[in-house]
């Protein structure tokens, strides 16, 4: 058997090791991506080409994002279990534009699309 320098063993470890660890976050942005569906995104299907935020994106995760309004944080969003909150969902925001029925734009979270339904406490209301 072929004896392997102590430099070329370490360098072969650090990339074997580090292959394993980018495997793993892309197998556990896919696990995410599957746990995230909603009701509105198995009724209305996603524009081509286009893809869904993740509740779990730093941006949308600060501004405490979620597809569907019902499963806000409540005690980190205390206001949102008022009466006056509760047409307080994406497609009555000022920064929403529709893209189809169950989808649209926003443009605080702008790297993908938002349900309908959605809500985050960058809302505000439309005029």
């Amino acid at each position: 058997m072929k004896k392997i320098s102590r430099n070329k063993f370490l360098k072969r470890t650090i990339h074997f090791g580090s292959s394993f660890f980018l495997l793993g976050i892309l197998v556990r942005q896919s696990s995410l991506t599957a746990k995230e569906v909603t009701k509105s995104q198995k009724q209305f299907p996603l524009p081509d080409g286009e893809v869904a935020v993740l509740e779990s994106d730093p941006t949308a995760s600060a501004l405490g994002f979620h597809h569907d309004a019902n499963h806000t944080d409540f005690k980190r969003f205390p206001d949102r279990k008022k009466a006056s909150a509760k047409n307080q969902i994406c497609k009555h925001c000022a920064q929403f534009t529709k893209q189809n029925e169950g989808w649209g734009k926003c443009y605080i979270i702008s790297n993908g699309l938002i349900a309908n339904d959605g809500w985050c406490s960058a809302w505000s209301k439309k005029d």
